[in-house]
């Protein structure tokens, strides 16, 4: 019998981390829409979709390994929602602080990814592996596309 326990929860916790970038972009959307930009607000619901195929994908191999698929965030992610909205609350630029949390996010997801990538404890498939590996490009290309538009919304700030 295979002990898949590394495995598992090195996928939940890769779970709980688009649980968060689904909560993050869901602000980031309401932020969006308060200020009647409705193509960002489109283009973050784009994000909140793949977040949760890829939770769908990686629950369906938790489940197959025997193990139970996290439905939780990270207590990490909690904080830094909590603490941005605190500061939106505050700011003047919505939109800029929305961006900056998504890239946060973001920022972690791909750390997260890479970890579990680089940890051969875990001992994942070749099937695993690409899923992370296309999931990972997924999100990087996201964070590249929110580090441009933030960039270019604070030139028009400034």
């Amino acid at each position: 019998m295979n002990d898949y326990s590394e495995a598992i929860e090195a996928l939940n916790d890769l779970i709980q981390i688009n649980h968060d970038r689904v909560e993050g972009y869901q602000t980031a959307i309401e932020e969006m829409r308060k200020s009647n930009n409705t193509m960002t607000a489109a283009l973050f619901e784009q994000y909140v979709k793949d977040s949760k195929n890829n939770i769908s994908e990686l629950s369906q191999y938790v489940s197959s390994m025997g193990g139970s698929p996290d439905h939780s965030t990270t207590i990490g992610g909690k904080i830094h929602r909590m603490w941005m909205d605190i500061k939106n609350t505050f700011s003047v630029h919505e939109k800029e602080s929305a961006l900056e949390s998504c890239n946060f996010g973001d920022e972690a997801a791909i750390k997260a990814y890479e970890s579990a990538l680089a940890d051969t404890s875990n001992n994942f498939s070749s099937d695993i592996t690409s899923t992370l590996n296309g999931q990972l490009a997924t999100i990087k290309a996201t964070h590249f596309a929110n580090v441009a538009y933030e960039k270019s919304v604070e030139a028009i700030n400034s």
